[in-house]
């Protein structure tokens, strides 16, 4: 009895640390549906897609776990329902770029112009971000700007995923959907073997394993969704696109490309046929595997998944709690991600590694206490790297990132949802 009672104890903590985290958030999205990133940090202020994105996914299953608890999750949805609604009128706002983009051979330079394109980022304007100082604007014009992502989209579906699969879409997504399908299967088949920069915004110049997934995913969401919401493209329609690009779509891409002795890899240049071996694995690899649904056998080997992992507990955890994002990070001096921890302690609730699970999430709550940085400050590979922006910010990280609150939520439903399993075994013993 005294061991449910501690598990009970734990329960509560996790029920309050993802509560105070949906309310945090909650507190910071605006009636439009805009979320900065974070507050602190000047090149955080804008709307970012990815982190409203992951967000809203949070929010979204934080009100689908109150909700199965007969609780009040109203006003969680209604805050995701914002998000959601700002980034769909932003991607319809940047349609006519994807069509435009369609029409432009990729051999040709102005394919990767940003204006042919949607943005990583925007202002309240829903267009690129020129406020307080900050003017993203002559990032139009770049080819491979770093404001040129190919997650944004993929991301952008996933919140509305993950509200079709617990609460059912709205008339207004559904419209948006079938307005809008065609034109965005098509631009995500034309662009998932071309460069852009990576989800931390770097190596334009290289093809992103986690990109390619991210894309493969977007397409699952889309066969999906024209099968329940009658959207004007079937799942044959959706097929052919998927191969246009490479006869065997994303995911075959992503097999062929990204995986070397046994081992999902990061990064490839875009005419060569093997990834960059030196650059290694990345962090990122842990939304591959949780998030965008794709295991081991898909990539050829289970062992591929499992190596994977394993390979960034060794080099980039390296004994930590908290993972550096990938091998050489320079970043804020090669700091340790806690929406990157978090995500691992996710993964690890999910698949039967719940002690590890815990110690991640605890050394999350207890050492934070509710307000959550980007990342710790250490210096793992290169002293003096990047200390013009730690001193730029106050001689600190970014705090409370937007993101790793959203990663609190989740890390800490899986945990809850591990656990409440634990304590149903122990009592049918």
């Amino acid at each position: 009895m005294t061991l449910l009672v501690e598990k009970q104890t734990h329960l509560n903590k996790y029920e309050e640390a993802a509560r105070a985290a949906a309310d945090y958030l909650v507190s910071q999205i605006g009636l439009d549906g805009y979320l900065s990133a974070a507050k602190d940090y000047k090149w955080y202020k804008p709307h970012w897609f990815r982190d409203a994105s992951w967000v809203a996914t949070a929010l979204i299953r934080y009100a689908g776990y109150l909700k199965e608890r007969g609780q009040e999750y109203r006003e969680y949805l209604e805050a995701a329902n914002r998000i959601i609604e700002f980034n769909i009128g932003a991607l319809e706002k940047y349609i006519p770029n994807l069509q435009n983009s369609l029409k432009i051979n990729l051999e040709d330079e102005e394919f990767f112009k940003l204006y042919n394109h949607m943005p990583a980022r925007v202002g309240r304007s829903k267009e690129l971000y020129n406020e307080d100082g900050m003017d993203d604007t002559p990032q139009k014009n770049v080819a491979r700007s770093w404001l040129l992502q190919y997650d944004t989209i993929p991301l952008i579906l996933m919140a509305l995923y993950k509200k079709h699969q617990i609460f059912g879409l709205d008339a207004r997504e559904v419209a948006f959907l079938k307005s809008n399908a065609v034109t965005i299967a098509n631009y995500l088949g034309k662009i998932f073997g071309t460069e852009c920069a990576s989800v931390w915004e770097i190596e334009s110049e290289l093809l992103h394993a986690y990109d390619v997934a991210a894309i493969h995913f977007a397409f699952k969401v889309l066969t999906e969704f024209s099968e329940q919401y009658e959207l004007g493209i079937d799942e044959k329609e959706i097929e052919q696109i998927k191969n246009t690009l490479y006869k065997g779509d994303p995911l075959q891409f992503l097999k062929r490309f990204f995986v070397h002795g046994g081992v999902l890899y990061r990064a490839k240049r875009s005419l060569e046929s093997k990834p960059v071996i030196e650059k290694g694995v990345g962090s990122s690899a842990i939304f591959i595997f949780l998030n965008f649904g794709i295991t081991g056998n898909d990539l050829g080997a289970q062992e591929i998944e499992k190596n994977t992992i394993e390979r960034i507990e060794v080099d980039l955890f390296n004994g930590n709690m908290l993972p550096i994002r990938f091998l050489g990070d320079t970043y804020f001096n090669g700091g340790r991600w806690l929406l990157l921890g978090l995500s691992f302690a996710e993964y690890y609730a999910n698949t039967n590694k719940l002690e590890k699970a815990k110690e991640i999430l605890d050394y999350v709550i207890d050492k934070y206490k509710g307000s959550y940085p980007e990342q710790e400050l250490v210096n793992p590979a290169s002293p003096g790297a990047d200390e013009g922006r730690i001193k730029e910010n106050g001689g600190k990280p970014i705090q409370d990132l937007a993101w790793s609150y959203a990663a609190v939520i989740t890390a800490s439903l899986a945990v809850l949802s591990a656990m409440q399993e634990s304590i149903k075994e122990a009592m049918r013993r």
